[in-house]
């Protein structure tokens, strides 16, 4: 049972890192491309718009083309970051009480539809929930039998 109860901890811990590495790596990317825009296009756009327009407006200018593509990407790996899980645990209908109406004959099996309104690993709604909830109903109910 407690290999069952560790599997069920795995599978909830490595879509919790998946979704920790897709934002990492949306960060490190706009870090890397707010870097490469403020040393590459830095030094070309001011030689070219100094020429032009002098330097103070040669400076604006290449600071605005570099701060606008990584604020976009910083925003969009802040709002990943924040936005609820979208997907509901399989076991999640148990805690609730209520199981999903079966499938037409042929149809293709789907996780359950639904967003999560906690992210708290504990939450009835998540296996790491069930399985601790089953724990220590089965610790206290263990020890009086």
């Amino acid at each position: 049972m407690l290999h069952f109860v560790l599997g069920l901890v795995g599978v909830e811990l490595r879509r919790t890192a998946r979704r920790a590495a897709a934002v990492g790596l949306l960060f490190a990317i706009g870090g890397l491309l707010l870097g490469v825009a403020v040393f590459g296009l830095l030094a070309a756009a001011f030689i070219a718009l100094a020429e032009a327009y002098g330097p103070l407006h040669a400076a604006l200018l290449v600071a605005a083309i570099a701060f606008v593509p990584a604020v976009i990407l910083l925003v969009i790996g802040f709002f990943t970051l924040r936005r609820p899980i979208r997907t509901r645990s399989p076991l999640a209908a148990l805690a609730t009480g209520v199981m999903p109406a079966a499938p037409p004959p042929g149809a293709p099996v789907t996780p359950l539809a639904g967003t999560a309104r906690s992210s708290s690993p504990l939450r009835a709604g998540t296996i790491v929930g069930i399985a601790v909830s089953a724990l220590i109903a089965g610790a206290v109910l263990g020890r009086r039998i």
